[in-house]
């Protein structure tokens, strides 16, 4: 529903207190050598390590409230990775021991602490030039959720009465009553700004006289890069409707398509301040 804020990555020393300790744990699993277990030890670990990995995947295949896959499917890849997780520890224990002689044949009485410092340095270095973790990717914004509302600002406000206060013709008393409990429509996602505003009025106001119609005031301003832009105010079956910019009218007539964009420069509502309030003639 909203974005969510990027996953803090681990710092030099972290990671690299992490390969140590990876690195230690690994060669200090190689300084046992399975060679020396009896049979029925091996076929055990290899069942117990094929055992974890089927726990693992069924617990980690629970899903979530959005998808929960069923059963069947849940025990159909717990039983197949548990059994390639039990095939791998069987040919790990086979890759050891070929390791083991060929190191013997070469003339190392005790090849464990050398397999051990090995296989201590390779698993370090993977860990530690393992890819930093990535920022969390940002969440989908559910737009079948519908709209939202939110307190209008005080600021925009300000910008609107300035509109209705300038004349007391087409309803203007009745549209500052609506203004006074309305609230700002949205949808939920990135906050960006469109150039126009959606308001949600309370059903019991009362409504103004003609019913669809653009409020007869403007609020005239200029961009920083010199565009003359406009906010208008549209009433819809007797309420406020929208808020939104456009460029003049007067300026559509002479304007020139090869110019820039005039809404790339503007990133927000205009101050009352910063506007003219212009009649409609």
């Amino acid at each position: 529903m909203t974005s969510s804020p990027d996953a803090p990555k681990k710092s030099p020393g972290a990671r690299i207190a992490t390969s140590l300790i990876s690195g230690a744990a690994s060669g200090a699993l190689t300084l046992i050598d399975p060679a020396r277990f009896k049979p029925c030890a091996r076929r055990s670990l290899v069942a117990g390590s094929g055992a974890a990995y089927t726990a693992v995947v069924w617990v980690g295949s629970s899903g979530s409230e959005e998808y929960k896959p069923g059963n069947v499917l849940r025990g159909s890849l717990a039983i197949g990775l548990g059994a390639l997780g039990a095939i791998a520890t069987h040919y790990s224990f086979a890759l050891d021991g070929k390791i083991h002689q060929s190191l013997l044949r070469r003339g190392i009485g005790n090849p464990r602490p050398l397999m051990a410092a090995g296989s201590g340095i390779l698993t370090a270095a993977l860990v530690l030039l393992e890819a930093p973790t990535r920022g969390a990717e940002p969440v989908a914004y559910d737009h079948d959720a519908g709209p939202a509302e939110r307190e209008i600002t005080t600021e925009l406000r300000n910008l609107v009465d300035g509109m209705l206060n300038a004349t007391e013709d087409f309803g203007a008393e009745q549209l500052r009553g609506q203004l006074a409990g309305a609230k700002e429509q949205y949808w939920v996602g990135p906050d960006e700004f469109t150039s126009s505003l959606s308001f949600v009025v309370p059903m019991d106001a009362v409504r103004t006289v003609p019913r669809n119609f653009t409020f007869p005031v403007h609020a005239d301003f200029t961009t920083d890069d010199g565009h003359p832009m406009r906010v208008s105010l549209q009433v819809h079956d007797g309420v406020l409707d929208t808020l939104l910019i456009d460029v003049q009218h007067e300026q559509l007539v002479t304007a020139n398509t090869d110019d820039d964009d005039p809404f790339e420069s503007v990133t927000g509502w205009p101050l009352a301040s910063e506007v003219v309030y212009t009649p409609e003639a």
